[in-house]
């Protein structure tokens, strides 16, 4: 894989882990006004300082999900910012349980939201924030417990049926950060796979528009070695190769294809009085004049110079002299810087039984000098 491949990846795995930051973030915002709401349904239940710590902090951690909002939005976004918000989520969260510990104890409903905040970090394709988000779990948790045995608020003992009771079961401490711990071993596997997915995702992107640039490459160089520059036709090579395979279709089938060369007639002094850009400019209209007068099937190609090349499938001589007609009569070209007429000099032949791909070139030629040798202008066969 090359830097710019490895850069790449990178770059849109970064994407993603901004896509899974900006839905965790709306989780944030919403759980942070939850949190103001729940304080404010029991204000008068706990401590005014515990009251007035969960709103500033909530206030703040609100305002931090608005600045990571903007960040991603503008595209400015600094990977190592999920490790603050984070570590953001889980402080917030502890000190909601923190503040009504005294009136819900340690048996609310609240410490689901750890597991919230580890499967938010799982999303985001990182182990290491996944387990950093684990172990900030467990950490503030027991330093939350800690402190309030310290004031006094809760104590250790056995849970009674009493909803609000001071006493909290070790037991059920125990059991909480077990189920927590082998919840959070699992989350890390997970996120690793998430990881393992997107980068596989990734890497297959990265082939495809590789396969993709070089195909276009191979393309690109096919055409360039086998289209004429100037008009835009197949050049000598491709169109000798086309006529080699309708020769040898047109043998097994006994379809007989019908073979016109054109010669622009005096295009030399038309470059020798007019410069070689103004010739050029009459072989691109001459060209674009015979492609309009052709049928779909017809393949026209540039022979060399002023001569061109058709290949006329499955066509029988009187239909090739009719489309040579045509033809000669819409090429009839009018110089804009002279009142002369610039015109084409056409040789029709049909493909015989016995006929080689030289000697049917060669009849298509001998039936242009015919139409060169009386008078130029016409349409002659044989």
């Amino acid at each position: 894989m090359t830097k710019a491949s490895g850069d790449l990846i990178r770059d849109l795995i970064i994407k993603e882990e901004q896509k899974s930051e900006r839905y965790a973030n709306y989780a944030r915002l919403i759980f942070t006004l939850l949190y103001i709401l729940g304080g404010i349904s029991i204000k008068g239940e706990i401590p005014a300082h515990s009251f007035n710590t969960l709103i500033v902090l909530s206030s703040i951690n609100f305002l931090y999900g608005i600045f990571v909002l903007i960040l991603i939005r503008n595209e400015r976004y600094i990977p190592w910012l999920k490790y603050l918000s984070v570590i953001f989520d889980i402080i917030i969260l502890s000190i909601f349980i923190y503040s009504i510990g005294s009136y819900r104890t340690f048996k609310n409903d609240g410490f689901a939201l750890y597991y919230l905040w580890i499967v938010l970090a799982t999303i985001r394709f990182s182990p290491r924030l996944t387990l950093f988000a684990g172990i900030s779990s467990i950490s503030l948790y027991l330093l939350m417990l800690y402190f309030v045995q310290l004031s006094g608020s809760v104590h250790f003992g056995t849970i009674t049926e009493s909803y609000t009771t001071e006493m909290v079961s070790a037991r059920s401490i125990a059991t909480k950060m077990v189920m927590l711990s082998v919840f959070i071993a699992v989350a890390v596997y997970i996120s690793s796979i998430f990881k393992r997915l997107v980068t596989m995702t990734v890497n297959e992107m990265i082939i495809t528009q590789e396969n993709e640039a070089l195909s276009n490459k191979l393309e690109n160089a096919t055409k360039i070695s086998e289209i004429d520059p100037l008009t835009q036709l197949y050049n000598r090579r491709k169109i000798s190769q086309m006529l080699d395979e309708i020769f040898s279709e047109a043998t097994l089938s006994h379809q007989k294809p019908a073979l016109i060369i054109v010669d622009i007639d005096h295009f030399k002094p038309v470059n020798d009085r007019f410069g070689h850009l103004e010739g050029d400019k009459v072989l691109v209209q001459i060209t674009q004049r015979m492609q309009h007068s052709l049928r779909k099937e017809d393949i026209l190609g540039r022979w060399g110079g002023e001569e061109f090349l058709i290949i006329l499938p499955n066509t029988d001589i009187d239909t090739a002299l009719f489309l040579g007609e045509r033809l000669r009569k819409h090429v009839i070209l009018q110089l804009p810087i002279s009142s002369e007429n610039v015109t084409c000099s056409f040789g029709v032949t049909l493909l015989k039984d016995d006929d080689t791909v030289e000697s049917f070139i060669r009849r298509a030629d001998k039936a242009l000098y015919l139409s060169k040798e009386n008078g130029r202008n016409r349409v002659m066969h044989l």
